[in-house]
C-alpha cells in the first residue's frame, strides 16, 4: 500500500471529510492499492450501527432517510447516507435523485451523503456500497444508513450489510404488498407504512401482519 493511502486512512480517523470523501472515490473506482487499504480500514471499523432503508419505487424512502436522519442528529450522533441510485445508461454514473429529495438531510452539519451508482449491480446495492459503510465507520459515524434503489424483491443484498433492515411499504402498491411480498418481506426488521393517509393504509397493516403470522 503507498503512503498516499496510508496518509488518507491515517486522516481519515482523525476526521477529515476530504479524506473521507477522496478515500470513497479511490475505492469506487477500485483504484491501484484500494485492496490493502480495505484490510486496514476494516481494522479501524466496527462501531458504526447499519440501517438499510428498502422498498418499492415511489414509496417514500428519500423522505423518510431523510427524517431519520434528522432525528439521530438530534439526538446527538453522527449519521453517514449512502443513496445507491440508478446508473446512467449512458455515462454510468449515478443519476442522483435520491441526494436532490434529502435536501435538508445534506445541510446538516454532522452528515455527510454519498450517492452511488449500481453499476448494473443485481440486488441493489453498488459493488463497492460494503466498502463505502466500512470507510464510514472508520471516520466515526454513529449510524450509517444505506437508502437502495427501489427494484423491489431484489432489494435481499441489502441484509448482508445492515444490521437493521427498514422496509417501506404504500397504499396502492398492486394487490395489497404483493408487488414486495417475496425475498424482501423476509429480511425486514422494521415495516414503515408511508403516506398513511392515502385510501388502503389499514389495509397494508393487515396484510403485513398477516404475512408475518403465516
Amino acid at each position: 500500500m503507498t503512503n498516499n493511502w496510508d496518509e488518507l486512512i491515517n486522516n481519515l480517523v482523525t476526521g477529515s471529510v476530504r479524506s473521507l470523501a477522496r478515500l470513497i472515490t479511490k475505492i469506487e473506482n477500485r483504484e491501484s492499492g484500494w485492496l490493502d487499504a480495505m484490510k486496514t480500514i476494516h481494522k479501524k471499523a466496527g462501531k458504526a450501527h447499519v440501517i438499510g432503508v428498502t422498498g418499492a419505487p415511489g414509496a417514500g424512502k428519500s423522505t423518510l432517510t431523510d427524517k431519520l436522519t434528522g432525528e439521530l442528529v438530534k439526538r446527538g450522533h453522527s449519521v453517514g447516507v449512502i443513496a445507491v441510485d440508478p446508473s446512467s445508461p449512458f455515462s454510468g454514473g449515478a443519476l442522483l435523485g435520491d441526494r436532490l429529495r434529502m435536501g435538508e438531510a445534506c445541510a446538516l452539519e454532522d452528515v455527510f451523503v454519498r450517492s452511488m451508482a449500481t453499476r448494473g449491480a443485481l440486488g441493489g446495492l453498488s459493488l463497492a456500497a460494503r466498502d463505502i459503510v466500512k470507510i464510514m465507520d472508520a471516520f466515526g459515524k454513529d449510524f450509517v444508513v444505506i437508502e437502495t434503489v427501489g427494484v423491489g424483491q431484489d432489494e435481499v443484498d441489502v441484509v448482508k450489510t445492515a444490521d437493521t433492515v427498514m422496509v417501506v411499504c404504500v397504499p396502492g402498491m398492486g394487490d395489497g404488498i404483493q408487488a414486495i411480498k417475496a425475498g424482501i418481506m423476509e429480511i425486514a426488521d422494521i415495516f414503515v407504512v408511508n403516506k398513511a393517509d392515502r385510501e388502503g393504509a389499514d389495509r397494508v397493516v393487515v396484510d403485513i401482519q398477516a404475512m408475518l403470522d403465516m
